[in-house]
């Protein structure tokens, strides 16, 4: 067997056993608790889909969720990328934006939401926070990864003649592409979670987070439990699409 087939088996067969413990567990909870109001059961919840798939409002809801978190997500890379720059091209900014960003990881979310809910609204929410929680972890993982750079690199860029957009390319994108396929995939992850979290708080229309709540208001817990379930499925396939997307784009760069 070929390496790579090996390595797709063996990957396939650790997440089949990853199922069916998380089965076992679901059904070994379902059965201590014996509600359906507690903890619905497998097949309860697997009929369930079958609603949620006939239900216009899901698709509505799941393209609405997707596209409030594509557009987080763009705004926080383009705010990433170009805070990025200007941190490593001048001291001072880097000084002035550290403070700033470690005020933004400790914000609660749920308070931040509350807020945002009086400021902008509930379409534009869920959006502005997605932005407050992944920005900071994509800023933070990139400082940490290229603080160890070598200064004799930097040196050698600036004795050719590099300025400082030339250092950014030469020097820090090639040190930070090796990791940002994994940080990139994991923060879209992060940014479905927290545009989902808002959803419910501020009661977007047309979202997934919305039928959430709706389905908790109406005593639906198999529905419920079936919303989540999309909704992690959602998340990881995003997020293997985009590190695999994000390897091939930047292989040239890799590390």
């Amino acid at each position: 067997m070929k390496p790579a087939k090996k390595t797709f088996v063996i990957n396939a067969l650790y997440i089949a056993v990853a199922v069916a413990l998380i089965l076992l567990a679901w059904w070994a909870a379902s059965a201590a608790t014996d509600s359906e109001f507690v903890v619905p059961t497998i097949d309860a919840t697997f009929s369930a889909f079958k609603k949620v798939f006939e239900n216009p409002e899901f698709w509505h809801g799941l393209v609405g969720t997707l596209l409030r978190s594509v557009i987080g997500f763009a705004v926080s890379v383009a705010l990433f990328f170009v805070t990025f720059f200007l941190s490593t091209a001048f001291n001072g900014f880097r000084r002035v934006a550290e403070p700033i960003i470690g005020a933004m990881r400790s914000l609660p979310a749920v308070a931040v939401t509350l807020i945002l809910m009086l400021a902008v609204g509930g379409n534009v929410t869920p959006v502005v926070l997605g932005v407050l929680v992944i920005y900071p972890i994509m800023y933070s993982t990139a400082i940490s990864r290229t603080a160890t750079l070598p200064k004799e690199l930097k040196e050698i860029c600036t004795l050719c003649g590099g300025g400082r957009f030339t250092m950014f390319k030469a020097v820090y994108l090639p040190c930070l592409a090796g990791g940002l396929p994994e940080s990139l995939a994991t923060t879209f992850s992060y940014n479905i979670k927290a545009v989902i979290g808002a959803e419910i708080l501020a009661q977007t229309i047309n979202s997934l987070g919305m039928l959430m709540k709706l389905s908790q208001v109406y005593l639906q817990p198999a529905m419920l439990v079936a919303f989540v379930i999309v909704a992690v499925v959602v998340s990881v396939a995003a997020e293997a699409v985009i590190r695999l997307a994000l390897k091939i784009a930047l292989r040239r760069f890799a590390d």
